[in-house]
């Protein structure tokens, strides 16, 4: 059984090689997974907000999606320059409260400003599970390039990215 890392709120883990990142109970917040297909390796934040404005950012940050893609960046030791290799995963940012402002509508600020920061680097996202109003959870096998996820309310959605990020499946 491989060994499961989750990301709990404003978190960053990481694997190599083998192993399951995921997060659970992702509301407006954002699971945002980069892959390196050349290296095997994996992070993940729990992506609370779209920009950091408190102290916390350099304590934590994998709570801000403009300190989070950095973050994961240097937690797969890949320079920006060099990150359109990278894959993209990004689960969650729905909107459980409805007729909200659209200054609290979190979920898609976190989207937006992650999708932004992903095209700014060439990093394609090959997987999205985003917006609409439940929460949801999801985990990554590195080994099998399966992503799962669980919606409230919802039938499980499971995805086989293996083409997608280069891992070659293992003959059964």
């Amino acid at each position: 059984m491989a060994e499961v890392k989750l990301a709990g709120m404003g978190e960053i883990v990481f694997a190599r090689g083998a192993g399951v990142l995921g997060c659970i109970g992702l509301g407006s917040c954002v699971g945002t997974l980069l892959f390196n297909p050349r290296s095997h390796m994996a992070a993940l934040a729990h992506v609370m907000l779209p920009e950091a404005h408190e102290h916390d950012a350099f304590t934590m940050p994998g709570k801000y999606a403009t300190t989070a893609v950095p973050a994961l960046l240097r937690t797969l030791d890949t320079p920006p320059a060099s990150a359109s290799h990278l894959k993209a995963i990004l689960i969650g940012g729905g909107e459980l409260f409805q007729n909200r402002s659209q200054a609290l509508r979190i979920g898609e600020r976190n989207v937006s400003t992650l999708r932004r920061l992903l095209s700014e680097l060439r990093i394609s996202i090959v997987f999205e599970n985003t917006h609409g109003s439940t929460g949801r959870s999801f985990e990554f096998d590195l080994e099998t390039g399966l992503v799962r996820v669980r919606a409230v309310g919802a039938t499980p959605v499971e995805k086989d990215l293996s083409a997608a990020l280069g891992i070659l499946r293992k003959a059964a």
